[in-house]
Parts: structure tokens; C-alpha cells; sequence
């Protein structure tokens, strides 16, 4: 009797149930664009534009590519891998939370960083920041084509 009612108080206290399994990470695999933003660089307000193409998925890690764009009207440049410019192309490494709802990535060779959360299937909203002498932060929304 003993066991049976110690049983059923770790049962009750959740201590001898294992935690629910997650289910699978989203598929985030797509080409994504993304609205154009208000960006602070160097001190200096611009607009950022961009969109996100993800390629490779696996499980909750994935690569992806962002083409990004400065209107050179303002001169207020970008920096990539040491060279003003106003587009490019950067290389990213990206995961998707435990939550299955936080979406992590970081470039190749510049340091910044892009926090996310999926707010629906085809919506992500990101605040963007990278520190160092061309240190800049954004926030955006975007979204899956065709999605």
C-alpha cells in the first residue's frame, strides 16, 4: 500500500512523469521578405531592407542567405567583411529555440546577431544588433512568399 500511495504523490507532483515530448521543430525553408525598417548605424538613422532565403533545414538548425540594402541616398553605408557598401549578401547559421517558436541566427564573418520569434508559420519578428565600430540594431517583421 505503501508504494501505491507513494506513487501516487510523485505522480501528482509531476516528479515521475517525464517531461511531454516536443513535437518537431517548423519548417522555416522558403525565401522571405522582410519590410523595410528603421536602422540606427554608427549613430546615424537609414532604413534597412532585406530578405531571407533558408535552403537547408535539418531538424532545428538551418543555413540561410540575407540580401540586404541601405538607400544610398543618405550615404550612410554598410560594412561587410570590412567594406562600405550599400547591399551585399551575408551567410547566416540559424536555430530554432526549444520552444519551437524563438528563431536564433548569426553572419558569417560580421558578428551581428538576429533574434526572432515566430508568430505565426510564415511571420518572423526580428531584432537585429551587432556590436563593434560599424555596431547597428534594427527590429523587422517578415514574411514567407507565397505562404
Amino acid at each position: 500500500m505503501r508504494k501505491a500511495t507513494g506513487a501516487a504523490l510523485l505522480l501528482s507532483l509531476g516528479l515521475a512523469v517525464p517531461a511531454a515530448a516536443q513535437s518537431s521543430p517548423p519548417d522555416l525553408g522558403g525565401d522571405w521578405a522582410c519590410d523595410a525598417t528603421p536602422m540606427l548605424i554608427r549613430g546615424e538613422w537609414t532604413t534597412l531592407t532585406y530578405a531571407i532565403t533558408i535552403a537547408d533545414q535539418r531538424d532545428a538548425l538551418f543555413t540561410a542567405e540575407m540580401d540586404w540594402s541601405l538607400p544610398p541616398d543618405n550615404d550612410v553605408t554598410g560594412n561587410q567583411a570590412g567594406t562600405s557598401s550599400f547591399s551585399g549578401t551575408i551567410k547566416a547559421l540559424g536555430v530554432i529555440g526549444w520552444d519551437n517558436e524563438t528563431v536564433d541566427m548569426v553572419a558569417f564573418g560580421d558578428g551581428h546577431r538576429h533574434h526572432g520569434t515566430l508568430v505565426d508559420a510564415n511571420t518572423i519578428r526580428f531584432v537585429h544588433s551587432e556590436t563593434g565600430d560599424d555596431a547597428w540594431v534594427a527590429r523587422s517583421v517578415c514574411r514567407r512568399e507565397g505562404g
